[in-house]
């Protein structure tokens, strides 16, 4: 019988908890149709050790070892040439499936889409104990358009309205993982992850994919659970994000002259929200966070280059903070009037930092 589904995870590191819980909430699912690629890209702890494991005492799962360590675009590119199923869900190895994925999967088959997005939800500890099985009777098909839409809520982390669309708010269209994708639409399209970006490659990636798809439906339903690591990528300090960022931006600004050139819309939404959002977390994650190593006075003059490096001095001074999430506003505004002290503080105590930005929206509205 041929493989319907093919299920990639990606493997780094992944504690061995996490990664045996991950890989047996899929094993107990599998069926003839269905195969999970464990591709390991050099663990170098026991992660490739556990892989191989599973993969000696069951034939629909393989280990794939990754020649070198290319980072998690690699390991999806490879993903997409190992897999033989006519669908492709990508999934991190520390991240759990619904009891119902494969099952839920298999009963929406339909070769017509390229693209099927679903729900997700975030989990710190433990996911629900018990999950009721799907009881949608049809995917919701996405009128023509929504795929452009969609692709420029990618680029430029512009929230889409979903609801125009009939999805949720679990419905997370951004990430790999969100949604099942047509493999023979991937390869006719020629839509690989951006070899070497170390952040958000999936926002490159689907800035293509769903330009390029015709047909799109959403499954409300939650397939996916996205572990909130507060030791994770997105929370740990990061002394290269800003390189990472700008190496980021250059990707983003070959998908706006590809798609979309001479869209000033879209090249305005860029710069209030993508560009808003790395200069926050270049912020967060290297200059003020607790573990950076660097002294007071090496901080401040790291903070006062980066505010005047573009483009993230144009984002600073352009910034629009009307209706704006305080998490972005006050970061923004205080670094706008160089206030490195007061920032330098309050990444410090961010309980503070809480107060301050409520208090901020309420006494500017």
């Amino acid at each position: 019988m041929s493989v319907k589904l093919s299920i990639g995870s990606a493997v780094y590191n992944v504690k061995e908890p996490f990664l045996r819980w991950h890989i047996e909430s899929i094993l107990k699912e599998l069926t003839n149709e269905t195969e999970l690629l464990l591709i390991d890209d050099c663990s170098t702890d026991n992660s490739g050790e556990i892989c191989k494991e599973y993969a000696k005492n069951h034939q629909n799962v393989k280990y794939v070892k990754m020649e070198k360590n290319g980072g998690l675009s690699s390991v999806r590119n490879r993903t997409i040439s190992e897999a033989k199923g006519t669908w492709i869900a990508f999934v991190d190895g520390d991240d759990i499936l619904s009891d119902h994925f494969v099952e839920t999967a298999l009963s929406f088959y339909n070769e017509k889409y390229d693209i099927i997005i679903h729900n997700r939800q975030i989990f710190h500890a433990n996911k629900p104990d018990f999950e009721d099985a799907c009881h949608v009777k049809a995917l919701t098909e996405l009128p023509e358009g929504a795929g452009r839409n969609i692709s420029i809520s990618c680029l430029c982390m512009r929230p889409l309205d979903g609801d125009r669309y009939g999805m949720d708010k679990e419905a997370y269209y951004h990430a790999a993982w969100g949604a099942l994708y047509r493999r023979d639409f991937l390869l006719k399209n020629n839509l690989l992850f951006p070899v070497g970006q170390k952040k958000a490659q999936d926002s490159v990636f689907n800035t293509y994919t769903y330009s390029c798809a015709k047909k799109i439906a959403y499954l409300p339903y939650v397939m996916y659970y996205y572990r909130k690591d507060m030791q994770g990528i997105t929370e740990r300090y990061n002394p290269d994000f800003t390189q990472t960022s700008m190496s980021l931006i250059k990707h983003h600004y070959t998908c706006m002259d590809k798609l979309y050139p001479n869209d000033k819309d879209v090249k305005d939404k860029y710069k209030s929200h993508r560009l808003i959002s790395l200069t926050v977390d270049s912020m967060k994650l290297n200059i003020f966070h607790k573990n950076n190593p660097k002294s007071k006075s090496e901080r401040k003059s790291d903070f006062l280059d980066f505010i005047n490096t573009e483009p993230f001095k144009s984002a600073i001074n352009d910034y629009n903070p009307v209706n704006a999430w305080w998490g972005w506003t006050v970061p923004v505004e205080l670094a706008k009037k160089k206030r490195f002290t007061t920032l330098d503080f309050l990444y410090k105590h961010w309980s503070l930092f809480k107060l301050y930005g409520k208090l901020y929206s309420v006494l500017t509205k």
